[in-house]
Order: structure tokens, then C-alpha cells, then sequence
């Protein structure tokens, strides 16, 4: 059994060995002949406390050479046979490949530091006190035997050794040289992780920020995992965290996608923990990044867990850092598992060519619904099959929005029921950061009685909800799914009409009736200058899009939906490749879209036949709009008995939007005057609207 304080010791008594070898190749013969050494700058009585060779009244009377030779052999001898493969020594010889030369040099370096009378007592070796750590020469001198040892632990101590490639040590500089201090001259220095780790303790990065490396130490079995394809996944990772293979393996997947969760289930089942080196947390700076990194790969082997990098910020070709990632883990000569985004895979495919490729696609509703059901038990809910089901149908989830979601639910709810409406409201907590990137949610306090259509268009309106009240009635339990395929079960709308007739309201309406979020999709953070950006950008928002209900709302949709023209330059044929990327995706989305234009003819005419449901707003007719010009006012208005509002509505030709902006200016003009809505005031403010939208002239 290893015995830190015994190790301790056994340490001391080697280090004090080394130290009074050295001292006699220097003084032996000094104090042999009678000879003082007062004149350095620690005394001898100092110094013989520090070595306990017993009385030393100058002269110094050392054991005779050949004595300490053949104590300091058999003290090396006997820790070799004496150690523990699976103590703190033998481990890191296990873990780091270090032979026997470079493990001492470590031991006697991590004492010397840990022992400040050891320390003083090599200032009097060294003979310059104004040096404070150990250097390079000196310790090539104190542990040598003879020559060929001393190379030895040159060739130790070079760039490609493993202690210095594993920055198992630190090389410092002496402002004393210039421009750069020479190897002899340089001191050296054990990282606290590195001494943490000969004594037995977990190393702590003392380099990198806090959380920008961690251990995980618990999770599930892998065959607890539910995977799409977990055959090959469970082979590569297996290979990887067992057999310590130098394999690079990415992990491509979206946020919560469950890559961490797959590695650190199968590092477990080794025997070994998962380090998760977060790279983004890491400075951007070249030398600082490199710096860190190394020391948490550092850590990653030191406690012989599986390195797993997130490297979904890694997406710029001319990124530097990827370059020092790629040559830091091929000089640490490790399996390591990379947390990588389909942006950054051919970057990093580049840097590291034989990097192996695992895909974290979404899974089909029969494993969501495994997965589902797994993790609804984990969380303590009890869940019948049927209700699981629509679960699926409902929400397409990964395993990590899930795992949070019902985590937010236990906070607040006991008891094994599930409550339906906290869990979408936190489902939806979840979704709405990562898709409010890409467009912004509306909501409305208008109701249906607000909205003044046609008696066709509110038929079209109501088939639009029957439709997506019943989606999963007629696709799943009658089987039309079957018989589509799986394109055609999206709910996609066209409104088309003059601005201001109702058609984004209309949008607002039904996604409020349905009890859905409305979000408008900002197409200046769609729409990229550079070529591909922009079909990244829609494949991130329909992805959102479709892990959770709503509706997505494209106004002013000929920006995008615009048709294709022939091509006659580079731009036509980038600006088709954005309609086809369109024309793919809309018709595998599930969701419901709503389309609105101004121009039904700006469309694509591939787009209008994969369209659901095409409503035309037109002008309001004259009672229409009377209809709206009374609808505009709230109770509490005082309206003067001059008010015609079949007049307002004969004479001004004005669609919905207008007709509001009108009121809402007499508003105004009426607080500002006596606080009574006119028949004048309501016609200034009509015509002042038409002036100003150019129709009227002055």
C-alpha cells in the first residue's frame, strides 16, 4: 500500500544523498586537506543541519565517497522494486511513458522545491544565492553517474522528451543572458500539477480559467444510451477510452445532442473520467491559447481521463488556433474526442487528417420515443405510452433540451405527473434562446373580432387551424403519411395583398388561437453577402424550428422566395442555389410557415405549388372599412355626433393599417384640443396619412 509520508521520506533521503555527492566532488578534497569554507554563503553548520550528516565542526568530515555512492545506488534500487504500479509513481510512468531516468528527475526536482531547507542548502551548492530555482546544469550534475548518464538526461530534457512535450516541466529564463538564456543556464521548474500528481492528489490547472476545464466523473453505462446508430459510435468510442488508442474521433452534432453524454458514458465504462476542455473559453491569442491548452491536455493525462474538446467556435479557415489544436494533440500522442459543428468539421478535417467522424443526427420518433420515455423515468414522471407518443409528435427534442426542461420542472413540481403546460412552457424556455438569434418573436393582444374580412377569407382561415389541429389525426392514425412519404406533412400559407390589409395580424391570430409563439424571421441576419452563408443561416432556423411547435412568419417574403431567373452571371446561378435550398427545405419542415408579399407574382412558382393554403387580402370595400373605422376606437372616447363614419369610409380608399394610424393621429389631435373626436379631426388625420404615403397631393 503506498505510504505518502514514507515515499516522502525515502525521497529526502535520496535528494540529501545526491547533494552531499555533489558537494564532495567539489570540497571532499578541501576538507580531506584541513580547508575552511567560511567564505561561502551559507554555513557549514547550516548546511550539515540540512543534511544530517552529524557533527560538522570545519573541517567537514564527509563518509567516504564510495559510502554515499553505494547508499544512493541501493536507495534507487530499492524504490524501483518497492514501488506500487499502481501508486502516484507508477501511475504516471503508466500513463506518461516516462522511463526511470525521467521519473527521478522529476522526484528529486519536486522535493528540492517542496523543502525549503533543501533549497538553501543547493544555494550553497550552486554558490549564488541570488539564484532561487534549480537550473538545467545543476541537475544534470546532481543526478548523473557518469557521462553517458548525463546524456541521458540531456536527451531527457530536449524539446521532443516527453516531459517537456507533456509540459511535465518548465523551462524559465534569466534576464542575466541575452538575448535568450542557454539550456545549462535555464531553471527549472515542476508545475503544481505535476507535483500534485507524484503525491497521489487530482492535478488543478493552474494555467486555464475556471471552467474552461473540468473532470466529470459520473453518467450512465453506454448500453443505457439510446442512439440513432450506436454500432459504429460504440466501436469508436469504445476503442478510444479502453485501449488508449491514438485515435481523433468527432463527435458532429447540434447543441444537446447528447456527444458529451455518449463520451463520457463510455470514458466511465474504462475506468477513466472525461476532461471537457471548453476551447472557446480559451484565450484567442495564439501563445495564450496554446498555453492553456497544453496544460489541460496536461491534466487529461494526468488523470488518465479522456480529453473531450468543444470546438464548435473553431469555424474561421485562417483561424491559427486550429493549427496549435491539431499539433497539441498529435504531441500528446492521445485518443482525444472532439464536440465539433458541422461549420467546423472541414476546418478541422484539414488540420487533422486522420480524424474519424461519428454523426449525432436527430433520431426518428421510434428511438425519440425510447429516448423520451428513458429520460421522463430518470426525472421520476410517470408517463402512459399514448401520451409519450404525442410527446414525440409534438416536440422534437434532444436529449439534452429534454433533460433540461424536465430538470426545470422538478424545481418547482412534485409528484409523478407530468404537467403538460410547465413543460412546454419550459421546452419552449429552452428553444427560444438559440432561435431568437435568427428571428424575433411577436405576440398581439388583438382578437378574431379585431380582424375584418371576408366571409371566403375567414373559411380559408378556419380551414388553415382545422388543418393544423388535426395534422397528426390524418398523417398518423389514418396513414396519409405513409402515402405521402416524408414530405407534404408541413403546414406552409402564402398571404399576399397591399400593405396593411391584415395579413401579418392574420399570422399573429392563428398562432395565438393554436397557442403557439409567432416568430418573424429577420431576414438582415438571414441574408449573407458570402456565398453559403445564407443556406447555413435557413438551415440553423428550420433545425430551431422544428425541435419545438410554432410558426414561422416570412414577411415580405419575395426577398427570398423570389423566382429564379436564367442564368447569365455568377449572381443568378448563388441566388438559385438559395431558392432550390429553399424549395428542400420547406418541403421537409413539419411546421407551419405563413408566407406574406405584397407581389403574389414575385413568388417561385415551385414555391406556390408546395404552398398549403394561398389567401388574398384585398382592399377593404367601403362597408368594410366602416366596419374598421368603428372598431379603431376604444370605450372611454368621447365622439362628436358629427361623426360620419360611412362618409370616412366612402371617401377615403384606405386599407386596415392606415385606418389605424388615421384613428390613432386623431387621438392626438383630439387630446391636444378639447378631447372629443371630430368628423374634422378624423379627416385631417386621414388626409395627412395619404399625404405622406404619396397618395394625395397637397
Amino acid at each position: 500500500m503506498y505510504d505518502a509520508r514514507a515515499q516522502r521520506a525515502a525521497l529526502l533521503e535520496r535528494a540529501r544523498a545526491l547533494l552531499t555527492r555533489y558537494l564532495q566532488r567539489y570540497w571532499y578534497r578541501a576538507v580531506q586537506a584541513g580547508g575552511h569554507l567560511s567564505d561561502l554563503f551559507v554555513t557549514v553548520e547550516e548546511l550539515g543541519a540540512e543534511l544530517e550528516v552529524g557533527h560538522l565542526a570545519p573541517p567537514v568530515d564527509f563518509d567516504p565517497p564510495e559510502m554515499v555512492e553505494a547508499d544512493l545506488q541501493a536507495s534507487r534500487a530499492r524504490e524501483r522494486v518497492e514501488r506500487d504500479p499502481d501508486g502516484p509513481v507508477g501511475r504516471l510512468l503508466a500513463r506518461a511513458g516516462l522511463d526511470e531516468d525521467e521519473c527521478e528527475l522529476l522526484q528529486i526536482l519536486g522535493v528540492i522545491q517542496g523543502s525549503p531547507g533543501l533549497l538553501r542548502a543547493c544555494t550553497f551548492a550552486w554558490a549564488d544565492f541570488s539564484l532561487k530555482q534549480p537550473t538545467v546544469g545543476f541537475l544534470l550534475e546532481l543526478l548523473a553517474d557518469d557521462e553517458a548518464h548525463r546524456e541521458r538526461l540531456m536527451r531527457a530534457l530536449s524539446p521532443d522528451g516527453a516531459l517537456r512535450r507533456l509540459r511535465l516541466v518548465q523551462l524559465g529564463e534569466d534576464r542575466r543572458w541575452q538575448p535568450s538564456t542557454p539550456l545549462l543556464a535555464r531553471p527549472l521548474l515542476l508545475p503544481d500539477a505535476a507535483q500534485r500528481a507524484l503525491e497521489g492528489l487530482p492535478p488543478k490547472g493552474e494555467l486555464y480559467p475556471v471552467g474552461a476545464a473540468r473532470l466529470e466523473t459520473e453518467g450512465p453505462r453506454p448500453e443505457a444510451l439510446i442512439l440513432h446508430d450506436p454500432q459504429r459510435l460504440h466501436r469508436l468510442l469504445s476503442d478510444a477510452a479502453y485501449h488508449h488508442a491514438d485515435d481523433l474521433i468527432a463527435l458532429v452534432g447540434a447543441p444537446g445532442s447528447g456527444r458529451r453524454a455518449v463520451a463520457r458514458a463510455h470514458a466511465l465504462a474504462a475506468g477513466r473520467a472525461l476532461m471537457v476542455i471548453q476551447v472557446e473559453a480559451l484565450p484567442f491569442a495564439v501563445e495564450g491559447f496554446e498555453a492553456q491548452l497544453a496544460a489541460a491536455l496536461r491534466d487529461a493525462l494526468l488523470n488518465d481521463a479522456l480529453p473531450f474538446l468543444r470546438c464548435e467556435s473553431l469555424t474561421d479557415l485562417h483561424d491559427r488556433r486550429v493549427s496549435v489544436l491539431a499539433r497539441l494533440l498529435t504531441t500528446f500522442a492521445r485518443a482525444a474526442v472532439l464536440s465539433v459543428a458541422e461549420d467546423s468539421l472541414s476546418r478541422l478535417s484539414e488540420a487533422l487528417f486522420d480524424l474519424r467522424v461519428a454523426r449525432f443526427d436527430d433520431p426518428p420518433p421510434p428511438v425519440r420515443q425510447r429516448l423520451y420515455q428513458r429520460l421522463l423515468s430518470q426525472h421520476a414522471f410517470e408517463v402512459p405510452p399514448a401520451e409519450v407518443v404525442e410527446l414525440v409528435d409534438t416536440y422534437k427534442l434532444r436529449p439534452g433540451d429534454m433533460h433540461r426542461a424536465l430538470g426545470d420542472i422538478r424545481l418547482t413540481h412534485e409528484g409523478p405527473a407530468l404537467p403538460t403546460e410547465a413543460f412546454d412552457l419550459a421546452v419552449r424556455r429552452q428553444i427560444r434562446t438559440s432561435l431568437s438569434a435568427l428571428a424575433d418573436p411577436v405576440t398581439t393582444s388583438q382578437v378574431w373580432d379585431d380582424l375584418i374580412v371576408s366571409d371566403e377569407q375567414r373559411e380559408i382561415i378556419e380551414e388553415i387551424l382545422v388543418h393544423a389541429r388535426y395534422r397528426t389525426h390524418v398523417f398518423e392514425q389514418w396513414g396519409f403519411a405513409r402515402k405521402l412519404g416524408t414530405k407534404g406533412r408541413g403546414l406552409s400559407c402564402l398571404f399576399s395583398g397591399p400593405p396593411g390589409t391584415g395579413k401579418t395580424m392574420t399570422a399573429a391570430l392563428i398562432a395565438k388561437e393554436l397557442g403557439l409563439d409567432l416568430y418573424q424571421v429577420d431576414l438582415s441576419r438571414i441574408v449573407d453577402k458570402y456565398v453559403g452563408e445564407t443556406e447555413k443561416n435557413l438551415g440553423r432556423l428550420f433545425d430551431e424550428a422544428s425541435r419545438v411547435p410554432v410558426v414561422l412568419l416570412f414577411d415580405e417574403a419575395d426577398s427570398l422566395f423570389a423566382s429564379r431567373t436564367k442564368v447569365e452571371s455568377s449572381n443568378d446561378r448563388y441566388a438559385n442555389l438559395e431558392v432550390n435550398f429553399l424549395l428542400q427545405r420547406m418541403e421537409t419542415y413539419d411546421g407551419i410557415s405563413i408566407l406574406t408579399t405584397n407581389l403574389g407574382t414575385g413568388i417561385d412558382q415551385a414555391f406556390k405549388r408546395r404552398l398549403r393554403f394561398r389567401l388574398h387580402f384585398d382592399l377593404p370595400t367601403p362597408e368594410e372599412r366602416e366596419v374598421l373605422w368603428r372598431s379603431m376606437l376604444p370605450e372611454g372616447v368621447k365622439v362628436s355626433e358629427d361623426v360620419s363614419w360611412s362618409k370616412l369610409a366612402k371617401r377615403w380608399e384606405m386599407s386596415g393599417a392606415i385606418i389605424r394610424n388615421a384613428v390613432l393621429r386623431a387621438a392626438f389631435l383630439s387630446a391636444a384640443s378639447e378631447g372629443v373626436m371630430t368628423q374634422a379631426l378624423l379627416e385631417r388625420a386621414a388626409r395627412a396619412e395619404l399625404m405622406e404615403l404619396g397618395r394625395l397631393g397637397s
